[in-house]
């Protein structure tokens, strides 16, 4: 958990996780793991890849693939609320509207039995303009 998002992840939870997913890795795109959410104001969090190797080329079909990961780790956990980050936009990442809209595309496909209130979580008011266009359809 030394490269971000790990890196990020651990601070904002207060621990390294590492020892909880070590023996669950490596993850495959895809799949997800569930853990505590230690200090942040959620009660899980749910891991997921993007990538096949930490840093590796992030691919906006693996950001649409992590995405389908977590709604169906909604569902079969009985979660009704998800926050979720602008996934596979950073240095190695993609474009943030590429994955905005592979984030957006996923959850707009979903069709579960319950209703899952999505949170996209913004870092700056430059990633909440590219999720708000990425619902409204603009490039």
């Amino acid at each position: 958990m030394d490269q971000y998002p790990a890196s990020h992840i651990r601070d904002l939870v207060g621990r390294d996780l590492t020892p909880v997913l070590k023996p669950h890795t490596p993850l495959a795109i895809g799949a997800a793991f569930v853990t505590d959410a230690g200090n942040m104001r959620a009660r899980h969090l749910i891991h997921v890849p993007n990538t096949r190797d930490p840093g590796a080329q992030v691919l906006v079909e693996d950001v649409a693939r992590a995405t389908l990961a977590v709604i169906v780790t909604c569902d079969l956990k009985g979660f009704d609320t998800v926050a979720i980050p602008l996934m596979g936009a950073f240095e190695t990442g993609i474009p943030a509207e590429e994955a905005a809209r592979a984030i957006h595309s996923e959850f707009r496909a979903s069709r579960r039995e319950r209703p899952l209130r999505a949170l996209l979580m913004a870092r700056s008011p430059e990633e909440v303009d590219v999720f708000e266009m990425a619902i409204e359809g603009l490039s």
